[in-house]
């Protein structure tokens, strides 16, 4: 993927978001890490979720064994998806410190 900011700007170019109606910087990075916390939560609970799926697929139950191999494969790929989305985010949070210095100390 390309620069997160990048792709804002342009959307904000694109849809006429300027300045006078746009948030704070000081705003954005709130959201930000507000977002990044609760990502990193639902991380947790999709690996803890991996984990009962794992117990599930080891049952001598056959329903209860597909259940947990179908699961497995649902909590794997919430891991991935959230993974990518924190990198994204972090990305975003460090380009945004770069463009606004005063958020550097935040």
């Amino acid at each position: 993927m390309k620069s997160p900011l990048s792709v804002d700007k342009a959307t904000s170019k694109k849809y006429g978001i300027t300045a006078e109606i746009d948030v704070s910087p000081m705003m954005k990075l709130s959201y930000l890490e507000t977002q990044y916390q609760e990502i990193q939560h639902t991380l947790w609970r999709s690996r803890v979720d991996a984990i009962h799926a794992t117990r599930l697929a080891e049952s001598e139950n056959e329903v209860l064994k597909a259940k947990g191999n179908n699961n497995y494969a649902q909590h794997v790929n919430e891991v991935q998806q959230f993974v990518g989305a924190l990198h994204m985010i972090r990305t975003l949070i460090n380009e945004l410190k770069e463009e606004y210095p005063e958020l550097k100390g935040e």
